[in-house]
């Protein structure tokens, strides 16, 4: 009992501090992207591709690692996407053009991929109760990356301070990376063959509120992918991976270019007030959507988020002040919308999560692509798009709150 509970302890370590280093590695972005527009002088549709290209590449590893991770278990699985993003954060600093850069930068992104099934394979064994709180709790540790990040990096790009180049900062997160692929060797991570079906009704370890499937067995990632509910789950998340990275993606260089705002001060100081605020909401709002209920809160919360845009844009260059606020809203939509999965799947949460954040990788990249366009034509409209982008979730969401009902009942 002792072990176990210290092999626990230590992987929830890990899961941690893995989610702060996703949100740290990733946001390094908010400050990197308009500096190598900049330095390579390439155009809104090049930097687009780029963008696309790598939620695309993101996508295919959460697909493959999909298929792969009843093979090969968790830990390797997880092991793999930090050393791909290790490699990447190193090789960066020695590309010389745009798309050698964009070579780098999709293996940091094929790591992403790779550990977000590891991660979520690994929250769905362990978070069996509360879970709406402990993904929440586990997903504030990415915001609180994402808040240092684009701040550290700001910090180090201004030429009033050290004046580092947009390599260099990447360089310097690798002994990051590479510290916790050493803890993570010495882990012992949940596996599937002896966690699933074969555990009774009332195991402490099984799902609590878990909705089995008829046949009683684990499924796999083709009949995860052929089964009309976890599409509804995936075009959601897409959405909302897609209005989440908006701000962070786009925010920057809609205030250079619209309004003539310094992405490495002004720029990096929007994004960190965003995930300032980020943060704080997935270290209190899951007590919240506990008692208040899980689609209610996403219902909610996406109606709110219309209003913050609406206004934030009709603000004009005022708005910097009033979109960061979207981070609170936006940030319970990713792990709540899995914490409704996880209890909808129950023992099939894992492999149906996988295919949910598969086809969310694919949307999200889709609408990156549109927004480079959009961008092409009117720099202001990019961003904005995010907007009808959420009226778009708002109906897809009442649906799908009505087939979970439908199936469950």
């Amino acid at each position: 009992m002792a072990r176990t509970k210290k092999a626990h302890t230590l992987l929830f370590f890990i899961l941690y501090g893995t989610m702060f280093l996703f949100g740290f590695l990733e946001n390094i972005k908010g400050v990197s992207y308009p500096l190598i527009k900049n330095e390579f002088n390439v155009s809104y549709e090049t930097q687009g591709k780029m963008i696309s290209a790598l939620s695309f590449c993101y996508t295919f590893f959460v697909v493959i690692s999909g298929f792969v991770l009843g093979r090969f278990g968790i830990k390797k699985v997880y092991i793999l996407g930090l050393v791909l993003a290790l490699l990447g954060a190193f090789s960066v600093y020695f590309m010389p053009s745009f798309w050698t850069t964009a070579s780098a930068l999709f293996l940091i992104f094929a790591g992403f991929g790779v550990f977000e099934i590891g991660i979520n394979a690994a929250a769905a064994r362990l978070f069996t109760g509360k879970t709406a709180l402990m993904m929440n709790l586990l997903h504030f540790m990415y915001g609180f990356g994402s808040v240092a990040s684009p701040q550290a990096a700001g910090k180090l790009a201004d030429p009033a301070g050290p004046g580092l180049g947009w390599r260099q900062i990447y360089l310097i997160s690798a002994p990051l990376v590479l510290l916790v692929v050493i803890v993570s060797f010495f882990a012992k991570f949940p596996q599937e063959a002896d966690s699933v079906k074969d555990r009774p009704a009332g195991d402490p370890e099984r799902p609590s509120g878990a909705v089995l499937e008829p046949d009683g067995k684990e499924h796999g990632f083709v009949t995860a992918l052929k089964t009309p509910l976890v599409w509804g789950f995936g075009l959601s998340l897409g959405l909302m991976m897609g209005i989440e990275m908006a701000s962070s993606n786009w925010g920057g260089l809609y205030f250079q270019d619209v309004y003539g705002m310094d992405p490495a001060t002004r720029g990096a100081n929007f994004v960190s007030a965003f995930f300032v605020l980020f943060t704080l909401s997935r270290l209190a709002s899951g007590f919240v959507i506990e008692r208040a209920g899980y689609m209610r809160s996403l219902i909610g919360a996406v109606l709110i988020v219309m209003a913050i845009f609406a206004a934030g844009f009709a603000l004009g260059p005022a708005g910097i002040y009033v979109l960061p606020v979207l981070g609170f809203f936006i940030a319970i939509f990713w792990p709540t919308l899995l914490s409704v999965a996880i209890k909808r799947f129950g023992n099939s949460a894992p492999v149906m999560t996988s295919a949910i954040i598969a086809i969310g990788g694919l949307v999200n990249a889709a609408m990156q692509f549109v927004m480079g366009y959009v961008n092409r034509w009117d720099a202001a409209w990019g961003y904005r798009s995010s907007l009808i982008f959420a009226l778009a979730l708002l109906c897809l969401l009442l649906k799908l709150n009505r087939d979970v009902k439908k199936t469950v009942g």
